[in-house]
């Protein structure tokens, strides 16, 4: 973590398959799974520094139907 700041927790869901893939990053490197997430957050966010718009596509909610 940024030494000196101030830290929240979240929570997050998963697939299955993600967080086994984690783990096996962490276990691999005696790291915790939170140490690789906390890393690929910090990671994607370093690298879209001061861009407004997500470099995924994101689903988009079902467009109401007109009458």
């Amino acid at each position: 973590m940024e030494s000196g700041r101030k830290s929240v927790r979240t929570s997050v869901m998963l697939p299955e398959r993600a967080y086994e893939r984690i783990q096996a990053l962490a276990n691999a490197n005696d790291v915790s799974a939170a140490w690789v997430i906390r890393q690929a957050i910090l990671k994607f966010l370093g690298e879209h520094d001061g861009k407004r718009e997500l470099p995924i596509r994101t689903p988009r909610a079902p467009q109401a139907k007109r009458p």
